[in-house]
């Protein structure tokens, strides 16, 4: 069976994918609900299953890449990659 179409990613998935933005008004970080001010750079995230984004500052999206980091290294052990 021949695969389809571009390779699928985790990261992403179909909702879109994260985006570094330029905070045009004030926001405030949906994980630690300090306030990101306009014009700092911050991440917008989309939340599946909806045309919504989430929005978090810069140190709790590190954070959330060092567990997706953890997480997909887990995954590939339990697999044999």
């Amino acid at each position: 069976m021949s695969k389809r179409g571009r390779t699928p990613s985790l990261i992403g998935g179909g909702a879109g994918s994260s985006r570094f933005v330029i905070a045009g008004a004030k926001r405030s970080c949906k994980r630690c609900n300090r306030e990101i001010l306009k014009g700092t750079r911050c991440v917008e995230v989309a939340i599946p299953g909806s045309l919504g984004r989430r929005t978090y500052c810069s140190s709790c999206f590190s954070g959330m890449i060092q567990q997706s980091r953890q997480d997909l290294n887990r995954l590939e052990q339990q697999i044999g990659i």
